[in-house]
């Protein structure tokens, strides 16, 4: 199957009007890629949901999990923090800069470490599922099964007939990998101070993202940071005071997206600086791209590689 290509989803897109016409053209536009089309312009190779997202929905496992600490240590995160966070971002409320830079790094650990623990592997995959997603539509030597694309794996037990089960193997490898890595946890503390998420500089960032790779994942969230999510953006139209981001969410599965009514977005007011949350905006209220997230993902990659030598 010849992959579409993130420049001519732009073009269908520029025929197109409002947040829908994001999925609607990659629906049309997808399976109609030229055969003569290539990506020597440089271009990243378009995430497409209804072919690159899983065949099955998002899941849950027993709380059988280990403890993150196990992985990540409480001294070694707040000594991480403390290299990065100045007591300027912190509510002094009359002590030291250095007291309320204890106070404050200590309060953001015990947060991190908690909701970490709340999450890890028991309430759902959604940052596995959209990691290795990405990473089969990238590198379609990856997937480790028998299948043309991703979305006709709708099985998290795959195959059925043996007791390997490699692609929960790699979900569940992928989504405990952003537990075990400090820097991650790090670029994620603005989460808890969201009126410090400078949303003008995410939206370039994003956009560079996905001009660069194809896709980008942010963490979506509201005040209870432990009932987070995680989304996998893939395509942006621009407008002359917003951007609009379409998404795959590891909650849907890819047959949904086959249907032009199927449109998940998140965006941003770039006039005012503040996220639009659209379909979302009832149980979430910011959002946050990182590039650590790409670095956690790298190396889950090289890890399941150097395993499958």
């Amino acid at each position: 199957m010849t992959r579409l290509t993130r420049r001519r989803l732009l073009g269908a897109l520029s025929l197109s009007t409002g947040a829908g016409a994001l999925s609607i053209a990659a629906r049309e536009f997808g399976p109609f890629a030229s055969d003569s089309e290539s990506d020597s312009d440089g271009d990243a190779v378009a995430f497409d949901p209804a072919v690159d997202g899983f065949g099955f929905d998002n899941y849950a496992t027993p709380p059988e999990s280990p403890s993150p600490s196990e992985f990540v240590s409480r001294s070694d995160l707040r000594d991480r923090l403390t290299s990065v966070v100045s007591p300027s971002v912190l509510d002094l409320g009359g002590r030291s800069p250095d007291g309320a830079l204890r106070s404050g790094i200590g309060a953001i650990v015990d947060r991190l470490l908690s909701n970490a623990d709340w999450l890890f592997g028991t309430k759902g995959y959604c940052y596995g599922m959209a990691a290795v997603a990405q990473w089969y539509a990238e590198v379609p030597t990856a997937v480790p099964v028998d299948r043309d694309s991703t979305s006709e794996i709708t099985r998290i037990d795959v195959p059925a007939d043996r007791s390997a089960t490699p692609v929960r193997d790699d979900i569940e490898r992928f989504h405990r990998s952003q537990f075990t890595n400090v820097d991650s946890w790090v670029q994620r503390w603005p989460l808890l101070r969201p009126e410090r998420i400078d949303y003008r500089s995410q939206a370039r960032e994003l956009r560079a993202a996905i001009d660069e790779y194809g896709s980008a994942g942010v963490t979506i969230t509201g005040e209870n940071v432990v009932e987070g999510h995680y989304l996998l953006c893939y395509a942006y139209d621009e407008g002359d005071t917003d951007v609009t981001f379409a998404v795959y969410d590891p909650n849907v599965a890819a047959d949904e997206y086959a249907t032009t009514a199927t449109s998940r977005t998140v965006g941003i007011d770039t006039a005012a600086g503040e996220p639009v949350l659209g379909s979302y905006a009832e149980e979430f209220d910011r959002f946050l791209f990182t590039r650590e997230d790409r670095v956690t993902n790298e190396q889950a990659r090289a890890d399941r590689s150097e395993r499958s030598r």
